[in-house]
């Protein structure tokens, strides 16, 4: 059988010339040996310096992690690459086509071959649109809601002063001032663990003049603080879970998101010595946020400081017209001076009036919703709402005002209804049906927790 001759089973073909591949393979590692004998050992290809592959935005986004890595020190060869480990070797290095990225970190030198990266989200420019969700093909991740400070209510600087109120029956947070030095010290990029919790939970009880009365979470201890200290806390704030057991690192749910909260990053992460229980990463877990992503933040964070702003100058200008015109009728001029010669405490009470419209205004709506498919009940029948997950202490209180008390009247909340209720205790649009509250209401109605 005719066969080529370097296929033939000889001496040649069989142990010298694997051999003598493999040594000047070996060899063409030290830099020295491949520049003495380029032409043997080099080929005219490898152990060739090539600057160009270090372009402008990788030596840019490299800077911040220079402690780590500094590979502008490095050279760089078309399959080869020198390390701060071993400044006198080449090792492997596959460069992508053209040139798209070079790993800028690379703690995992130093430790075992575990490394499968990490997933980072920005959860402050989340929408909750889902899509991660629908286009992962192993069920990965789930969306929810979490207690958090929003990023405009933690504002400083020229956005300070955006962000939500506080109010009774609402959420406030206080910053934990005993971590700020293990803040300092606490490095994302290599941590293995969770951030420490910056902030400490608590329900507003009460707000009378510069100061808030608020029950903590932790300890259910109630304390008088002023209301400088604290800062609006909200628990519908966009959050999710990622279960990284399951994850195959696919990039998927990055491609899919439209507003670039998802990202894949090039942090080691070893996973050989977690508990299955602890692969289910949460939302503290996730919020990687490298200096290259702040930009994101702060952009969303000056979209929504414009809103706000927009929406407080068109109100006030809306309520400036009224006061103009009521103030020429001589008649209201003076019922103006008389109220306002009696010294009252205007911030508390113009928050209490603020509930109580918004309250009667709910109630008013309630001739809209159709009782005869969710039955009626009085306030004696009250079963305890918040069980319901997604409904607080307010959004109780907005439900009893529309007539709503029980778990049974929830349980029988068509997709038509679902909307209507929405609508009416002004909720987040779709919130009542993406939290499924008529599915909560009947588990709990089958538990017999009502």
């Amino acid at each position: 059988m005719p066969t080529h001759p370097q296929a033939k089973p000889n001496f040649r073909n069989l142990f010298w010339y694997p051999f003598k591949i493999t040594l000047i393979t070996a060899l063409r590692t030290f830099p020295f040996l491949g520049r003495m004998f380029p032409k043997r050992l080099g080929m005219g290809y490898h152990n060739t310096s090539h600057p160009e592959f270090l372009d402008d935005a990788s030596e840019h986004r490299a800077k911040s992690r220079a402690k780590y890595n500094d590979i502008s020190k490095q050279e760089f060869a078309p399959d080869r690459v020198t390390s701060d480990l071993f400044p006198s070797l080449w090792k492997p290095q596959t460069v992508q086509y053209p040139y798209e990225r070079l790993e800028d970190m690379e703690p995992w030198l130093f430790v075992p071959g575990n490394y499968n990266g990490r997933i980072g989200v920005i959860w402050e420019t989340c929408t909750a649109c889902k899509m991660c969700v629908n286009i992962c093909p192993n069920d990965c991740l789930h969306m929810t809601t979490e207690l958090r400070v929003d990023v405009l209510d933690n504002a400083e600087g020229e956005y300070e002063g955006y962000g939500a109120e506080l109010e009774v029956g609402g959420y406030a947070a206080k910053f934990r001032e005993e971590v700020t030095e293990e803040l300092e010290s606490f490095d994302l990029i290599t941590a293995h663990s969770a951030p420490p919790s910056e902030w400490r939970f608590a329900q507003v009880l009460d707000l009378s003049g510069s100061t808030a009365t608020v029950r903590w979470n932790d300890s259910g201890q109630e304390e008088v603080l002023a209301q400088s200290e604290l800062r609006t806390a909200d628990d519908q704030i966009v959050s999710g879970r990622i279960d990284i057991g399951r994850c195959m690192f696919c990039g998927l749910c990055m491609e899919a998101c439209g507003f670039t909260s998802f990202f894949m990053t090039n942090e080691y992460d070893g996973m050989s010595g977690f508990t299955r229980q602890d692969l289910w990463f949460d939302a503290s877990r996730t919020r990687v946020l490298p200096s290259v992503h702040q930009e994101a933040v702060d952009g969303e964070l000056a979209k929504r400081a414009t809103k706000e702003r927009d929406k407080r100058a068109k109100k006030a200008a809306k309520a400036a017209k009224p006061e103009v015109e009521v103030a020429k009728p001589a008649p209201v001029v003076e019922e103006k001076v008389e109220v306002n010669a009696e010294p009252v405490d205007d911030k508390p009470l113009a928050k209490e009036e603020k509930k109580e419209a918004e309250l009667q205004r709910i109630k008013e709506r309630s001739k809209n919703i159709d009782f005869d498919v969710l039955g009626t009940a009085t306030a004696e029948e009250k079963d305890d709402l918040k069980t319901i997950k997604g409904v607080g202490p307010f959004i109780e209180e907005k439900l009893n005002a529309l007539g709503i008390y029980t778990f049974s009247q929830i349980s029988k909340m068509t997709s038509e209804l679902e909307d209507q209720v929405n609508e009416a205790i002004e909720f987040f649009p779709g919130r009542v049906k993406r939290d499924e509250w008529a599915n909560q209401a009947k588990d709990l109605l089958d538990k017999g927790d009502a």
